[in-house]
């Protein structure tokens, strides 16, 4: 169960919406945070706008432009709509969603009759629908607001009653959402009018004497700087000629070089930071890391402070962000100590990133996956309920999203054990579509052995592709087909996403058996930086004890093949990548690809519409 904030009263736990922009049909359910993920133009910022044109402070008005277009449409038909629902449920002071909102509530004195709905099970709720559509009578599109009646099963939901109402500005002030984009820079907020630094320090809090003194204060320090400037008093003089041109009898010109009201200060403040040992600089001199979190920090302040006054006043307000790309200018350790500091914000919080160090320190049921799927947006989030083994959750949690965390945004993922394809797959793979790993949009991960089972799960519950390429050896085998059937997918044997070296083959004794072993030994001389290395390896090793004390013997039938995978098991991490160099590079372009390699690639390929490279052809 979501655990909210408890200061309000209320949370937004589901969001819907229709036929907007990409957002052809979703469904997003909203916790105290919550992580938008996904590639570029899957949609993230979409939702974060069809939000704030459905609850935003300042609402945006939605557009034609705005409403979803079919693949061949140059234009949408006027009897599609947009359609935006927004579910909000009381919120007791434990944080967990109420059946009923308190007697005496604040939110019941606000909405009414109109804005309090009971489900089938009673329990009580507030919806609220936002459209757009097309009205013939007026010859434009018409935006509306509306509580509904009813909140039904996705399946139907744009099917539920509504009240014939519009829902006022007030019933809205108290919910409005906050939307902070990734253009965000503290410079420009402390010029802008409306910016959250500027609505803080409009009003400085202070008396009406206190003011007035204040300001005779201000005038006795313009007319000290104008008297003693012999360049101020050079420019009035001139200035004075205004009175000629303008005919005015009374006209004067006065310079004012620090502002004599008190309410003019805000719009010329400035901001200097420093770092440790340096100078204190304009943030308009720094970066835009630097003015990018400052901003962010300044709503964290005008968020705090509207709940203080609205509280102290015996109203309610409830903080909803929406924040865009927080990660934005700053370096990696930055992007995670930021997370820390967004958690700080009061309030609920939708947050949209590309950064893997900024997701990865998010809760599993804080994540949500926003993916295209033949154009349109599709939303997935994890369902840990299925996991009875607190163990599978932490590993879920350390072993991918705290080290893998750019898993979660990437197109499909391609699993294997160990170091020797980490290094030499992604070679392979670049020659075979000639595209890199990471253009083409795919993590190929190691899993550090034979537990596929949190990588496979989490795919799966992202519905994120996914792919393995293990090693044929009997254990291996064994602990895969474990980890599948735990996952509740087919043996490997069967599995179309599944390749598998032949039986008790690995990555390098497979090359062996392929007959790669001049370039094999080729590699081994690359690495070393001289010629012959396998001779010399042959010549130091046999006879020794090696693993589980037997003894090498590199000198009878199949020797030399023996003494290369020892020397290829033994150098993994130095000769991988110059196995694949030297195999890709084969003047056979046949050759140039092994055959579970090729096997791999073409099931990914396939899966995916990827192009073969000339080079393969």
């Amino acid at each position: 169960m979501a655990i909210f904030g408890k200061d309000s009263g209320i949370a937004v736990t589901t969001v819907r919406v229709l036929n907007f922009r990409s957002l052809a049909n979703v469904e997003v359910e909203l916790g105290d945070l919550t992580v938008v993920i996904g590639a570029n133009n899957a949609g993230k910022t979409s939702f974060l706008d069809a939000l704030f044109a459905a609850i935003g402070a300042g609402r945006k008005l939605l557009s034609v432009d705005d409403v979803r277009l079919e693949p061949a449409e140059a234009t949408a038909p006027k009897t599609r709509e947009i359609v935006i629902d927004v579910k909000l449920r009381p919120v007791g002071d434990d944080g967990k969603v109420l059946d009923a909102y308190p007697a005496g509530s604040f939110w019941t004195g606000l909405w009414g009759t109109p804005g309090i709905a009971v489900d089938a099970e009673f329990k009580e709720f507030t919806p609220i629908r936002t459209t757009l559509k097309w009205s013939a009578v007026k010859g434009e599109y018409v935006m509306e607001r509306k509580f509904l009646k009813e909140w039904r099963d996705f399946a139907d939901w744009t099917n539920a009653a509504v009240h014939d109402r519009l829902v006022s500005a007030a019933q809205m002030e108290p919910i409005a959402l906050h939307y902070v984009d990734a253009k965000r820079d503290l410079d420009d907020d402390l010029r802008r009018p409306g910016s959250f630094w500027r609505r803080l320090t409009e009003d400085l809090g202070l008396s009406a004497t206190d003011i007035a003194a204040m300001e005779t204060t201000l005038s006795e320090i313009n007319q000290t700087i104008v008297d003693k400037s012999e360049i101020l008093k050079h420019l009035k003089e001139s200035l004075a000629g205004l009175q000629n041109v303008v005919s005015s009898d009374s006209g004067s010109v006065d310079i004012a070089p620090v502002a004599r009201k008190l309410r003019d200060l805000s719009k010329g403040v400035d901001v200097s930071f420093s770092t440790a040992g340096a100078q204190s600089f304009p943030l308009a001199r720094h970066g835009m890391g630097t003015r990018s979190l400052a901003s962010l920090l300044v709503f964290r302040a005008f968020a705090s402070w509207r709940n203080k006054q609205a509280t102290k006043g015996g109203d309610k307000v409830h903080s909803l962000l929406g924040l865009e790309e927080p990660e934005s200018h700053l370096h990696p350790q930055a992007q995670r100590s930021l997370f820390s500091h967004i958690k700080q914000i009061p309030g609920q919080r939708i947050v949209s990133t590309h950064s893997p160090y900024f997701a990865g320190q998010a809760q599993l049921e804080e994540l949500r996956l926003f993916m295209k799927k033949g154009g349109d947006t599709i939303v997935t989030r994890i369902d840990l309920t299925p996991l009875t083994d607190p163990n599978d959750v932490r590993k879920l949690q350390e072993t991918v999203i705290d080290t893998r965390g750019d898993i979660l945004f990437s197109r499909g993922v391609v699993l294997f054990e160990g170091q020797t394809e980490e290094q030499a797959l992604p070679i392979w793979a670049q020659e075979y579509w000639g595209s890199t790993i990471h253009e083409l949009g795919f993590c190929f991960v190691r899993t550090n052995g034979t537990d596929y089972f949190p990588f496979i799960w989490l795919a799966k519950a992202l519905s994120i592709p996914w792919y393995v390429f293990a090693d044929g050896e009997e254990q291996p085998v064994k602990d895969l087909d474990s980890a599948l059937k735990k996952a509740g997918e087919a043996d490997s044997a069967s599995h179309p996403n599944v390749v598998v070296h032949p039986k008790g083959k690995n990555f390098e004794s497979q090359l062996i058996d392929e007959g790669y072993m001049a370039e094999i030994e080729m590699a081994l001389d690359e690495m070393s930086g001289r010629m012959g290395y396998l001779d010399e390896y042959i010549k130091e090793k046999h006879g020794q004890k090696g693993k589980k004390g037997v003894v090498r013997d590199y000198q009878s039938a199949g020797g030399r093949e023996r003494a290369a995978f020892d020397a290829l098991s033994a150098a993994k991490t130095s000769v991988s990548k110059h196995l694949g160099y030297v195999i890709t590079a084969h003047k056979d372009p046949v050759r140039r690809f092994p055959k579970t390699i090729e096997a791999l690639f073409k099931i990914v390929g396939d899966a995916h519409k990827l192009k073969i490279a000339e080079a393969k052809k």
